[in-house]
């Protein structure tokens, strides 16, 4: 997985791609307000492409596959979250908007939408355990799928063998 993550005054924007050998398994997108909350998810994949947005008690969007269109709609609420299976990126920014509500060592349910490699959009509870001062786990209840995050100081998650670069050059001397 590489990913890029950028700060603004008006949130964060990960973008991140999942490459299996030299085959493009996945490109996702995320913008998150400064508190977390997601603000537009895009998903691409064999299955698709797909793009919600959060609208006052709805989530809505669509998914342009192959055989045509969808159109998505799930309950959406303030504080719910918003995972794509697999992808650290939306579990660090789910994180973001628990941390000041979930302790070490507590766990909480909380409402949210899943979205699955296939690109299935539904919605969930999620129970979730912030198991450290940077550890989550973020299982879906009915099914008990699981994504498990360990985040840096700044809300980045730690993977294994990772390599950290600017994305702005410094301005030259």
């Amino acid at each position: 997985m590489t990913w890029s993550v950028a700060d603004g005054v008006r949130g964060r924007r990960w973008r991140s791609i999942l490459v299996d050998g030299n085959d493009v398994v996945g490109v996702v997108l995320l913008e998150s307000a400064p508190d977390g909350a997601p603000v537009k998810l895009e998903v691409a994949s064999a299955a698709g492409l797909l793009t919600l947005h959060p609208d006052g008690s709805t989530l809505h969007g669509n998914v342009v596959r192959p055989t045509g269109m969808e159109h998505v709609a799930v309950p959406w609420r303030d504080g719910s979250l918003l995972l794509a299976v697999g992808t650290p990126t939306t579990a660090a920014a789910a994180a973001r908007t628990l941390a000041e509500r979930v302790g070490i060592g507590q766990g909480h349910t909380v409402p949210g939408v899943s979205v699955d490699a296939q690109l299935h959009v539904r919605a969930v509870t999620y129970r979730v355990a912030r198991v450290g001062p940077r550890g989550w786990w973020f299982v879906t209840a009915d099914t008990g799928q699981q994504t498990g995050v360990t985040l840096d100081l700044d809300g980045i998650p730690l993977l294994a063998e990772a390599v950290d670069w600017p994305l702005e050059l410094e301005p030259p001397a």
